[in-house]
Order: C-alpha cells, then sequence, then structure tokens
C-alpha cells in the first residue's frame, strides 16, 4: 500500500523537478556564455585581420641610383644657345608590404622638372609586385633643350656655379586585390631632387621623399 504523497515512480518529485529546471537553466547560461565567447573571439579575429593580413599598406617608393649618360651641355653666351644631349637613369625600387599583390596601371610616369618647368618625361610601364615583394623601375628620362632654354638666365648661372638641379616626380596608381575580390586603390609618389656637376655630369646629391594616397 502506497502512502499519501509518496512517488508512484513515474512522476519526479517536486524537489527533482527543481533541480532538473536548474540545470536546464544552468546548461542554458553555459550555452549563451559559450556563444558570446564564440562571436567575441571572431570579432577580435577580424579585428586582427583588418588590422593586419586585410589592411592595404602603403607601397614605399626609394631611389636607388641616378646616372647620367650624353654629351656635356655647350652653352654660347655669344650666340645665347644651349647644345646638350643628356638622359637621366633612375632606378627606382617599389616595395609592396602588403599581404596582397599589388598591380600598377599604364598611366604611371615621371616627370623630370627643371626649376619648377617640365623637361622631360618617361613612361612607367604596368606591372604586377607580388605580395611582400619588391619591383625595380628603370626610368629614362631624356632632357629636352627646348623646354631647358626656355629659363636661359637661370641655366647659365646654374651652369657658371658648376651645377644644375633637376626636379623627378613619379606617379604610380594601382590596386591592392585581398581574397580575390576586395579591391583597394593606391597611388604611390616619390620626389626626388638630383644635382648634376657641370660640365663632368656627375651626381652630386640625390634626395627624395615618398607619399602614398589611400
Amino acid at each position: 500500500m502506497k502512502l499519501p504523497g509518496e512517488n508512484n515512480g513515474h512522476l519526479p518529485s517536486p524537489t527533482n523537478a527543481r533541480h532538473n529546471l536548474e540545470r536546464r537553466r544552468r546548461r542554458r547560461k553555459l550555452c549563451c556564455l559559450l556563444c558570446l565567447l564564440i562571436i567575441a573571439l571572431l570579432v577580435l579575429a577580424a579585428v586582427v585581420l583588418a588590422v593586419t593580413v586585410f589592411r592595404v599598406r602603403d607601397p614605399t617608393m626609394e631611389l636607388v641610383s641616378t646616372t647620367v649618360s650624353g654629351v656635356s651641355p655647350n652653352i654660347s653666351l655669344s650666340a645665347l644657345s644651349v647644345e646638350l644631349n643628356i638622359t637621366l637613369d633612375l632606378v627606382v625600387r617599389v616595395r609592396n608590404r602588403n599581404y596582397a599583390a599589388f598591380a600598377h596601371a599604364s598611366d604611371g610616369h615621371t616627370l623630370l622638372l627643371y626649376r619648377g618647368a617640365q623637361v622631360g618625361e618617361a613612361r612607367v610601364e604596368p606591372g604586377r609586385i607580388p605580395a611582400r615583394g619588391t619591383e625595380l623601375l628603370r626610368l629614362a628620362l631624356d632632357v629636352e633643350v627646348d623646354q631647358l632654354a626656355a629659363d636661359l638666365a637661370s641655366l647659365l648661372a646654374d651652369a657658371a656655379s658648376g651645377a644644375v638641379a633637376f626636379d623627378a616626380k613619379t606617379r604610380m596608381p594601382g590596386r591592392v586585390t585581398l581574397l580575390g575580390f576586395i579591391k583597394h586603390h593606391a597611388v604611390a609618389t616619390s620626389d626626388c631632387r638630383m644635382v648634376i656637376g657641370v660640365p663632368d655630369l656627375s651626381v652630386r646629391s640625390q634626395e627624395c621623399a615618398m607619399k602614398t594616397r589611400l
């Protein structure tokens, strides 16, 4: 005979039911905490990737060397004429610091300036720099005598001092593609000043400043 209130073996007692309910609540809390932890880890991983792998870094440009070839300028004071045939050969190293390739287009170029006026130009050939790789650009800048002689008074003064300064401005637009579909545009530029000795055509000095716009 079963006493009143005794468990019949099929229905849980009120105490067991409360324990089961508390266990289920604890399991739900643990599951929620675990989900929040996983979400936090995913967000942290995304932030780390965004500031490391997926962050587009500036390609850097460095002027490696400058050489001058041609014939020393012949300046005639009586006839007020200038005869010259010189070429500035620049070697520029471009370093891609990204974890994806940097492809530069066909509209890259270098302008040669004398006292702010353009006296020469060279085109940068299109190419592709691998991830974390480098590329050497070889640029040949022919000095245009007609443009150079436009400021004859300054040229005569510089030649008389034994040195002529030129500025070379390089602009190289490109694109970094991440994961095959995330595309970022960049324009790497460098401004260099070279001082050429007259009449020996030696490179007295060269200084550069680099800048990249994203």
